[in-house]
């Protein structure tokens, strides 16, 4: 017996049926579970009700938890250095550079710093960046001494220099919970 030519079988088209099916069964359950709404917050317990006898509160507080954090926005400090210098003269350079801005730098701590040098080759980039943070670190111990910082190497400037994005740990409270 021949095979019949021009016939073709629907099963392709079956599968694929059954696999839209499922698809939409997926999306509707995820679209009912997210429809659902959040359990609810336990009341607490009002004070006198209950065994346990109210305890003295001690004064309001406007902060529940002191909390610090790093700021969201940094504080962005350029500059030039000599790439080639060594390590004493290159401390002199950042320290002399940084203290143009200590106006923006004094009392604060660096949570985060990234660092950009720019020197030919990205590894040499990444080498002056490098450089540069240690030095800050040795300039300034009590402002960038416990930061963590990232090196970078910056393809579009200029050898020498240096961009500094300083990300200050910022001191706040947690309101408290009570009303």
């Amino acid at each position: 017996m021949a095979p019949v030519i021009g016939r073709r079988t629907s099963a392709p088209s079956l599968l694929l049926a059954g696999w839209l099916f499922a698809d939409l069964m997926l999306g509707l359950t995820i679209i009912m579970l997210g429809a659902q709404a959040p359990p609810p917050i336990p009341a607490k317990p009002l004070a006198g009700k209950g065994t346990a006898s109210p305890s003295p509160s001690p004064s309001p507080s406007p902060c529940a938890t002191r909390v610090a954090g790093v700021a969201a926005k940094p504080t962005k400090v350029s500059f030039r250095v000599n790439p080639v210098a060594s390590d004493e003269e290159l401390l002199a350079e950042v320290k002399r550079e940084l203290r143009k801005h200590k106006k923006r730098l004094a009392g604060r701590h660096a949570g985060m710093v990234l660092t950009f040098g720019a020197n030919g080759g990205t590894g040499d980039g990444v080498r002056l960046a490098t450089r540069v943070n240690v030095a800050a670190g040795e300039a300034f111990p009590s402002i960038f001494q416990t930061a963590a910082t990232r090196n970078f190497h910056d393809l579009a400037a200029p050898s020498g220099s240096i961009s500094m994005e300083i990300y200050f740990v910022t001191g706040g409270c947690s309101p408290t919970t009570e009303s």
